[in-house]
């Protein structure tokens, strides 16, 4: 009987546990609008983890915004992320969706705007936004000059665009001096594909929400690493320890949890993209 009582308590102790943790993982993130990564563990070892603000430090100024990314600067990021696509005349801007519907004033499909037409609306949405003026949406050329001058590297996703213009991409980045320094990511691996043609030294990761060994073998053959989602750490174990073995670099996101933080990091992640944890 006492044995038992034991046991008991043993499992009554775990539950709690769990809960606690459960807490910690999930309800941190939604109660507090940054997160001091002090806390973490990885944070203070040698191979402190990269720290990327996920369209720029999203959780303080609205995403994908030149205030964003100045933040991401000011707040010690070693890099800033965004999302590019083209527009109906070719030039790259800076916005997650497809469409202009969720961020701005207006309404619309990215690539039936001319960049004139595109500039010409108004931010209305995201964290802070009621602490700037009016926002408009960046150029690729803005965001780069942002990065650039606070120190932080560029990491560019990829996402709607016509692979044709992928060039101006490359000279835009090079125009600035940021060659060595930029990340092209993308869920699409034919605009990676298509920009390892034009420039065989560019950094790349692959975008993945669950890593599968195809990815890993893309990788391997097309010279990336690979950027999965945490929520599938578990689903993605078996080909992230391909990776490792393979030497093949390891990002992930969207981390707001120092809790995960350290579990990414010992399942190899080298990177680990942010809304809310500061550097």
């Amino acid at each position: 009987m006492a044995l038992k009582k034991r046991k008991k308590k043993a499992l009554i102790g775990t539950v709690i546990g769990l809960i606690i943790l459960a807490m910690l993982i999930i309800v941190a993130p939604m109660t507090a609008e940054t997160i001091d990564n002090s806390f973490s563990i990885s944070s203070h070892t040698e191979k402190a983890p990269v720290m990327v603000a996920h369209r720029g430090l999203s959780s303080l100024a609205p995403q994908n915004s030149l205030p964003a990314f100045e933040l991401s600067a000011e707040y010690g990021f070693d890099g800033c992320e965004f999302d590019i696509h083209t527009t109906k005349d070719g030039e790259w801007v800076v916005i997650h969706d497809d469409t202009v519907d969720a961020m701005t004033n207006g309404e619309g499909t990215v690539a039936d705007f001319t960049l004139e037409e595109i500039r010409a609306l108004t931010l209305d949405s995201g964290n802070g936004i009621e602490n700037y003026g009016s926002l408009t949406v960046p150029t690729l050329r803005e965001a780069l000059e942002v990065c650039k001058k606070g120190k932080v590297f560029p990491v560019i996703e990829i996402k709607g665009c016509d692979t044709k213009y992928l060039p101006s991409l490359k000279e835009t980045v090079e125009e600035l001096g940021l060659k060595e320094d930029a990340v092209f990511i993308s869920f699409e691996r034919e605009y990676l594909e298509k920009y390892r043609e034009l420039d065989g030294d560019a950094q790349m990761l692959l975008l993945s929400s669950t890593v599968t060994d195809d990815d890993i073998e893309w990788c391997i053959t097309h010279g990336a690493g690979i950027n999965f989602f945490y929520g599938n750490f578990y689903k993605s174990a078996p080909a992230l320890k391909t990776a490792r073995e393979k030497g093949i670099k390891i990002g992930v996101w969207t981390v707001d949890n120092t809790v995960f933080e350290d579990i990414m990091v010992l399942f190899g992640a080298e990177i680990i993209t942010t809304n809310k944890l500061l550097p």
